[in-house]
């Protein structure tokens, strides 16, 4: 039986999935209904965690593998010009693969539901990837990094945590489907180089999870009040009046 350790990998990590969910949804039900609002949206969320890449795709023509990557690590930042709609900058490095290594910085647009302590978000980025291999033991058969074009397309779910004012979320998943072209120039059937050439079309998975910060806020402050009093309440010619003003919602600055 051929064991497929990438699909056994996916099962797990959507189990976690499974469970991070109904994790949340029993603190939401069992949160005081008197909790303060989330502070939603942001304008600014910075992402970093950890991601696995399920790799596919071969060294052509000489048809080497490569292999998926259990270590890496996933930074990101996403600007928001409204409640929906902002633009977002991603690295992601995979490091130390059995055959391979992976790091990409791409940027584009990402768009986002916000509802009560759950966010939804999709996004579709353009930028590069630095790949090396498919490289084996011996080193004749090896390939140095070389950095080609990189197309990145997915989505994921964030939880609010009850930390900080609601500045704090959980990244339950993110799951992003990326695209990595590399040309290693021309092939030479190894052993005559130390290099073997060629050119990779890799295409894989990403899973992500990891903790969000949110900065700022996309709703406007609210507008300055003045409310007036009178006293006494009943007057007559010639008699004193006292007026007292309050402000409300000033602006500290």
């Amino acid at each position: 039986m051929v064991n497929h350790p990438f699909k056994n990998l996916s099962r797990l990590a959507l189990a976690a999935c499974v469970v991070g969910l109904g994790a949340a949804s029993v603190v939401a039900q069992s949160a005081p209904s008197t909790a303060a609002p989330a502070i939603n949206p942001s304008r600014v969320d910075i992402f970093g965690g950890y991601s696995y890449f399920g790799a596919h795709g071969t060294l052509q023509p000489l048809g080497a593998n490569y292999s998926s990557i259990d270590k890496g690590l996933i930074l990101s930042g996403a600007y928001y010009f409204n409640k929906y709609a902002g633009l977002e900058s991603i690295y992601v490095g995979h490091f130390n693969g059995n055959n391979d290594a992976l790091s990409t910085i791409s940027g584009g647009v990402i768009f986002r539901a916000p509802m009560d302590h759950y966010t939804l978000f999709a996004h579709g980025l353009v930028g590069g990837g630095r790949l090396d291999g498919p490289n084996s033991a011996s080193p004749q058969y090896q390939n140095p990094y070389k950095w080609g074009p990189a197309l990145t397309a997915g989505g994921g779910m964030d939880y609010d945590l009850p930390f900080l004012q609601h500045r704090l979320s959980l990244r339950l998943f993110e799951a992003d489907y990326r695209f990595v072209h590399a040309d290693f120039g021309p092939y030479t059937a190894p052993p005559t180089t130390g290099t073997m050439g060629g050119r990779a079309n890799l295409n894989g998975v990403d899973l992500s999870t990891g903790l969000v910060a949110h900065i700022g806020t996309i709703l406007p402050p609210p507008p300055v009040t003045y409310a007036c009093s009178v006293a006494p309440a009943t007057v007559y010619p010639g008699d004193p009046i006292t007026v007292t003003g309050t402000a409300a919602n000033l602006n500290p600055k």
